[in-house]
């Protein structure tokens, strides 16, 4: 009984494909004919385009495993050193009220202060 479930719903499938597909008869309209070569085409240049996407994506994932697998020690001794903490600049009162007011040292010296 489930074979014949799966087949059913693969016929139906297969009717609905061939449904969707429009096919000019001799008394088609010119405008409807060159509809339909217009989709085909876009159809296999879809096909085309998702082939060529799926290559390029394998193909990158292959180079990336490759180069993690050549730079795996240098990977595992940068994680593993300890960065040392950064130290944040201490702005003063003057330079955070000009930085609050969009002001910066352009604003402040004219532009002959970034000429000398």
């Amino acid at each position: 009984m489930k074979k014949d479930k799966k087949t059913e719903e693969s016929k139906q499938e297969e009717n609905e494909d061939s449904m969707d597909r429009w096919i000019p008869s001799n008394s088609t309209h010119p405008l409807e004919y060159e509809l339909y070569k217009l989709q085909s085409w876009m159809h296999i240049r879809t096909e085309r385009y998702m082939k060529k996407k799926q290559r390029l994506q394998d193909h990158f994932l292959k180079e990336r495993y490759e180069i993690l697998q050549k730079y795996e020690d240098k990977i595992k001794e940068l994680d593993a050193t300890p960065l040392p903490p950064q130290k944040k600049p201490k702005l003063t009162h003057q330079e955070m009220s000009s930085s609050r007011r969009g002001e910066s040292d352009v604003d402040k010296g004219g532009v002959n202060s970034c000429l000398k």
